[in-house]
């Protein structure tokens, strides 16, 4: 072969092999590329499945073992070599094989895959791990300690954790609230529960008890951080509320938990702290302590139990416990008694005052420690630091300034006094607290809405009577203390003094005084200067005390708004009121005032005029009352004004018709001799929102029933009921209707049909009393509509020839439709109570009471069915010496609540046809020991059911 021809030869052979070299490093390096894509494959799937273990791990407390780590390290190390890798033989299968291609790299490329292939298949073939993760923490014990003091052998303490305990064992309560004020040992109770919890029966529906202490500035942050640190889950604290919530909630959804929250000051929104909120959590409990009602209503609880302070056994027992053996001392008990006494059974007091007594025998420091508890001077040692600066929180948490205003104006009043929630709101509108501009209703509903909050706040509490209310001793202190520390920053602003018989001669030096109360102090003189240079006196409260009469320097307390003399039992006379043109509240009731003062008729801005029991009074100048023209209020109950229009006319006094001239008047309670000579008009009536109206000739007597809220009340007591003219204005408005000693009638419907009245449809409550001629309340011949639709409750007492309720025939539709309660007392010919007549009409009662009928035999007559008494809850029965059965036996009760029974011998059966027949509704039935063992069953699972019920009542004591 010629030259050319060699090298054209060599020249093929050396593309050829070049050609063939490149496609054999091409096709080995696509196959390198995918054997090493599949295993990195296969090391990616590993570890991403290890990676999601430990994270399910570390929801746990737990994290990877050390050789779980090490091994992820190296998959990281390695997948920053590998994935350049496969990038790079991505691009070169792209390039192909061309005639520029350079070989080099490839084959370089196609070994370094070759050896991390190797590598990766190691890594695969090394992560059978034994343990994947490792306990990072101690494991979660379902019920971890709290320290605090014991409550053992305390046992109102312990009836009530067992109490919580039952309540948080039941699926209805998801939500459980121990409230009350501060210091009574709220969160104390709630640790002891939770130490007990890890013996209990409960701990079987739950997996862990969460100890939360929330306190006054609430941090979501924390209260997440807490139940995490309680989970052994670690949150990071750089990362939002909403993504720390997510962790939370995931992991408190594989667990059956008790929440428990304590010292709870506002609403939690536990959607975003991250617990879980289904309707299906019957395993998933929350238990919350406050202070505050409203922190109840606003987490939805499902049960409230209130925490008060100890009794008095309990509370000398803690006190004795703190103050150590010395309170034993003869000398030194009654002293001790007494200081235990002054704080109120409050335990938070108890314990800090027993602790500063501990061991001291020296009689003069317990005077001292007396002596300065009964003024609220907290210079015993720690008592300001440590109880009064923390009951003051309950009032810094006040919604607004002027609740705090209200609650400090309380402490005004003596100690343990219980203040009229009327006259409490009378001053506050007085003393501008609640705004005056505007109805007088709505300034009641405005007072009762701030007491009703100060209630919920644990600042107030319910009075000894009712429609009153009172503050704690301990936390009166706190308010006098408040004040006195604003005092020495502000002007004095009120003056209160108890337990004196002679007041200063003048109020030197105090002209900014507004209030100045000096309520049931024996005062039987005031000086004539007392009230000189008190300008802006806004409040004077003198009430029940024994004053005479007041001096002229009354009159220059010209921005006087509220003068209370309340029970005033000696007042006489009062000066002119005339240059009082602000006043808005006189309160002159109980009084012994023959004549309204002069000037009265000046008070142009007066709301509120209270005569009730002024039983001399028997001079009002005419013209007084129609001047009042901002009268909204007038209350001369059981006064013995006489308000005869001719007489009155004829002699110069005001007569009733000046009361209908006043268009702002929308409450009236008054007595009049009789009706013939005043105009009592459906129309004006109807324009009252609330009235009490007592027709009664020649008696002032105040023994009867009060008027309710928003109540129309008729009382006719002495009165001829078939001569009297000129009642059907008031009985066609009333909705209360009270007959006492009236004769004229011998039923009720009679009266509907001399006064030509339709059926008494307004009424409401009923209750007749002494009433002789009365032989049935309802008689049926002589009516031919229905009489009483919408009366809901009747009293029936000391009717000495009520035979019967309802007689003859009577109408079927709507008598009676609505009662809801009856009460029968001392009707002593009635034998039955509900004829099988008056049960058709009954369908809607629920309590039935009766007592020392002396003749009566059963209760419900006839063959009674479960539907003819669907609502019945209550039956109360007393001293009847004849009855012999309630009812037939029914097979069910449908709401049937409770039985009592007392003094009824021959009373031998219950009832009940079967047990099933008892209601689940049955809480108790209440009776003798005696006439419970002599009951006769039809059976022994009657028997049994009945017992579980039954409590024994103690006997009477005469």
């Amino acid at each position: 072969m010629d030259p050319l021809g060699s090298v054209i030869v060599e020249t093929g052979r050396c593309i050829f092999s070049f050609f063939f070299t490149s496609i054999a490093t091409l096709i080995k390096l696509q196959h390198n590329t995918g054997r090493l894509r599949k295993e990195f494959d296969k090391l990616e799937d590993r570890k991403n499945g290890i990676e999601e273990d430990v994270r399910l791990a570390e929801t746990e407390g737990k994290c990877a073992t050390e050789q779980v780590k090490g091994w992820l390290r190296k998959v990281e190390e390695i997948e920053q070599e590998v994935q350049p890798m496969l990038e790079k033989a991505d691009r070169l299968a792209v390039q192909g094989c061309g005639p520029c291609c350079n070989i080099l790299p490839r084959y370089r490329l196609c070994r370094r895959m070759a050896k991390k292939q190797l590598e990766v298949q190691q890594l695969i073939s090394s992560c059978c791990f034994d343990n994947v993760v490792t306990d990072k923490k101690s494991p979660v014990r379902a019920v971890e300690k709290q320290q605090g003091p014991s409550l053992a052998g305390q046992r109102e303490a312990e009836e009530m954790i067992e109490k919580l305990i039952e309540l948080l064992k039941g699926d209805e309560n998801k939500r459980i609230a121990v409230w009350g004020m501060g210091g009574v040992g709220k969160t104390t109770l709630v640790r002891n529960l939770n130490n007990e919890l890890d013996s209990s029966s409960l701990m079987d529906s739950i997996d862990i008890v969460i100890w939360i202490t929330v306190s006054k500035d609430l941090d979501l942050k924390k209260v997440q951080s807490q139940i995490a640190k309680r989970l052994n889950l670690e949150l990071d604290p750089n990362e939002v509320i909403e993504e720390r919530a997510k962790m939370l909630l995931k992991r408190l959804m594989m667990k059956k938990f008790l929440l428990i929250l304590d010292d709870v000051w506002e609403h939690i929104d536990l959607d975003i702290v991250g617990v879980p909120q289904t309707d299906d959590q019957a395993n998933r409990k929350i238990l919350l302590t406050t202070r505050s009602l409203d922190v109840c209503r606003a987490m939805m609880t499902d049960e409230e139990i209130k925490l008060d302070v100890l009794k008095q056994e309990a509370a000398w027992n803690l006190f004795a416990q703190n103050a150590g053996d010395v309170v034993e001392v003869p000398s030194i008990n009654p002293l001790a008694r007494a200081v235990a006494k002054e704080c109120g059974g409050l335990p938070l007091a108890l314990k800090t005052v027993g602790k500063s007594m501990r061991n001291k025998r020296r009689i003069e420091l317990w005077k001292h420690a007396l002596h300065h508890l009964q003024h609220s001077d907290p210079h015993i040692k720690h008592i300001e630091d440590e109880v009064y600066r923390r009951l003051k929180l309950s009032y810094d948490s006040l919604p607004s300034k002027i609740l705090q205003s209200c609650f400090l104006f309380c402490s005004l009043y003596p100690e343990n006094y219980s203040i009229r929630t009327d006259e409490l709101i009378q001053c506050w509108i007085a003393d501008r607290l609640i705004n005056e501009h505007q109805p007088l209703e709505d300034c009641f509903n405005d007072g009762i809405a701030l007491i009703e909050t100060l209630k919920d706040s644990c600042l107030l509490e319910q009075g000894d009577c009712a429609g009153t209310v009172k503050l704690h001793d301990v936390v009166r202190d706190v308010a006098i203390w408040i004040s006195t520390k604003q005092g020495s920053e502000e002007p004095c602003a009120s003056i209160l003094f108890t337990n004196i018989t002679k007041p200063p001669k003048q109020f030197s030096g105090f002209s900014e005084l507004t209030v100045i109360l000096l309520v049931g102090n024996p005062i039987n003189k005031i000086h004539d200067n007392l009230f000189a240079g008190l300008r802006k006196v806004r409040v004077l409260n003198l009430s029940q005390s024994h004053i005479v009469t007041l001096p002229p320097s009354l009159s220059q307390l010209q921005k006087l708004r509220a003068l209370l003399l309340r029970d005033c039992c000696y007042l006489e006379k009062l000066p002119s009121l005339g240059a009082l043109r602000k006043l808005l509240v006189m309160d002159l009731s109980g009084t012994r005032l023959r004549e309204l003062p002069n000037g009265t008729s000046k008070l142009k801005k007066l709301q509120e005029l209270h005569l009730s029991r002024t039983h001399h009074l028997e001079t009002i100048e005419a013209g007084t009352i129609s001047g009042l023209q901002s009268l909204e209020l007038l209350d001369m109950s059981f006064s013995a004004y006489k308000w005869d229009t001719r007489c009155n006319v004829d002699y110069g006094k005001a007569s009733f018709n000046e009361i209908l001239t006043l268009d702002r008047l929308s409450i009236v309670k008054l007595r009049l001799d009789k009706v013939d000579s005043v105009t009592l008009d459906s129309a004006w009536l109807m324009k009252l929102r609330e009235f009490n109206i007592q027709i009664s000739p020649g008696s002032c007597d105040s023994n009867h029933l009060a008027t309710q809220h928003d109540e129309k009340r008729a009382t006719l007591r002495g009165v001829d009921l078939m001569g009297i003219k000129g009642l059907n204005g008031l009985l066609d408005t009333a909705s209360a209707l009270d007959l006492v000693i009236c004769g004229g009638i011998s039923a009720l419907s009679e009266l509907s049909i001399s006064h030509r009245l339709s059926s008494l449809q307004s009424v409401k409550s009923l209750s007749i009393s002494k009433c002789d001629c009365i032989t049935s309340l309802i008689s049926g011949d002589n009516i031919s509509g229905t009489i009483l639709p919408n009366l809901e409750h009747l009293s029936l007492n000391r009717l000495e020839n009520l035979g019967a309720i309802l007689g003859g025939m009577v109408p079927r539709k709507g008598c009676l439709k609505w009662l809801k309660t009856i009460e029968v007392v001392d009707c002593k010919k009635l034998k039955a109570l509900i004829s099988f007549a008056l049960l058709q009409q009954v369908k809607n009662l629920e309590q039935i009471k009766v007592k020392n009928c002396s003749k009566m035999k059963y209760i419900i007559g006839g063959e009674v069915s479960a539907e003819m008494i669907p609502k019945l809850r209550v039956i109360e029965l007393s001293d009847l010496p004849m009855l012999k059965t309630i009812c037939s036996r029914l097979p069910a009760w449908p709401a049937l609540e409770m039985i009592e029974v007392r003094n009824c011998p021959m009373l031998t059966k219950l009832p009940f046809a079967t047990s099933n027949g008892i209601a689940a509704t049955l809480k108790e039935i209440r009776g003798e020991l005696q006439w419970w063992n002599r009951l006769i069953y039809s059976n022994d699972e009657i028997k049994s059911s009945l017992q579980q019920r039954f409590q024994p009542l103690k006997p009477l004591q005469c």
